[in-house]
């Protein structure tokens, strides 16, 4: 009896891979069919590309020349950010309402230079974040909207906040690095931080002499009581209990670090954009939408396509009915 169980057990098991070699024959026949029929249909096929192509042509606007794209990566001081991304706002403003004055009057653009479209995103840092002096209740509202999708995201409340951004520009093909330049001097041009600008720099400037006047008193100071309470070995002794060496060595190294501090961000904090990608930013959009007399074939193709993989599906799934 067991004997007959085995051998129906086999006989099952070879059933079902006779089954699955049956599917799969009538998958590839069905895809062999398919492919016939298309490939036999090449008028078709041709004479949908051939329609995609001269609507490509007729839509394609001859006097508007192809767009060039920059992305600038730039650091945002003197906490502008929501004034910056107001800016962008705006241009882009300009641009749905085609106020050409704006752009050559305010961003100073010549004739022959267009700008397309301005847009901006931060460059997440959760360190510039936490940096800044913001309260409990936005930190809690920060970590509460922090979202995971294609990389690491956060809520808007917070995009302005972050010191580095990248700022994408598209510019008609006959521009140059030079309209970029002057979309990132018109952000800089407001008076108000031109001002800050100043300040900043002053106040730099102000530290680091403090610092290097400390500095200077302090190797005085060693200096002094080396000289003086050196024995004969070279060993020093201070009789001032009051005075701590090495405290005073530690606070100049200290100072040291913050003047190198002070004169990173100097370098910095010059402008209230400051661009960090300077040179090769500016490319030639070459995206398949750009370029109808492609980009429409492709998509008749597409469509053709798809309504024949539809057409044939109901015609199958009619026969069954039918037989049924």
């Amino acid at each position: 009896m067991k004997n007959n169980f085995k051998e129906n057990e086999e006989l099952d098991i070879i059933v079902l891979i006779e089954k699955i070699k049956l599917m799969l024959l009538s998958v590839f026949l069905q895809i062999f069919r398919g492919s016939k029929k298309f490939l036999s249909a090449w008028k078709q096929l041709l004479a949908v590309i051939v329609a995609g192509a001269v609507l490509g042509y007729f839509l394609t606007d001859k006097d508007k020349p192809s767009s060039k794209e920059a992305t600038v990566l730039v650091k945002i001081n003197f906490d502008a950010g929501n004034y910056v991304y107001d800016t962008v706002e705006l241009i882009n403003l300009k641009i749905s309402s085609e106020d050409t004055d704006f752009f050559t009057q305010e961003i100073k653009l010549n004739d022959d230079e267009t700008i397309d479209e301005v847009s901006i995103s931060p460059v997440i840092d959760i360190k510039d974040i936490i940096a800044k002096d913001i309260q409990a209740n936005e930190i809690r509202a920060l970590f509460e909207n922090l979202e995971y999708e294609d990389g690491f995201s956060v809520t808007e409340g917070f995009k302005s906040d972050y010191d580095y951004h990248f700022i994408k520009i598209n510019v008609s093909n006959n521009s140059s690095i030079e309209t970029i330049n002057k979309v990132i001097d018109y952000f800089n041009n407001n008076p108000l931080f031109a001002e800050l600008k100043e300040r900043n720099l002053q106040r730099i400037s102000s530290i680091i002499s403090d610092n290097k006047q400390t500095i200077k008193q302090i190797d005085n100071l060693l200096e002094y009581y080396t000289t003086q309470n050196t024995s004969n070995n070279s060993q020093l002794y201070i009789d001032n209990k009051d005075l701590r060496p090495n405290e005073l060595i530690k606070t100049k190294i200290t100072l040291q670090s913050e003047n190198q501090e002070l004169k990173r961000e100097s370098l910095t904090s010059k402008e209230t954009v400051i661009t960090i990608n300077e040179s090769n930013v500016l490319i030639e959009n070459n995206s398949l939408a750009s370029n109808k007399m492609v980009y429409y074939p492709f998509l008749f193709l597409l469509i053709y396509l798809i309504v024949s993989i539809l057409i044939g599906l109901y015609s199958y799934l009619d026969k069954l009915d039918r037989a049924s």
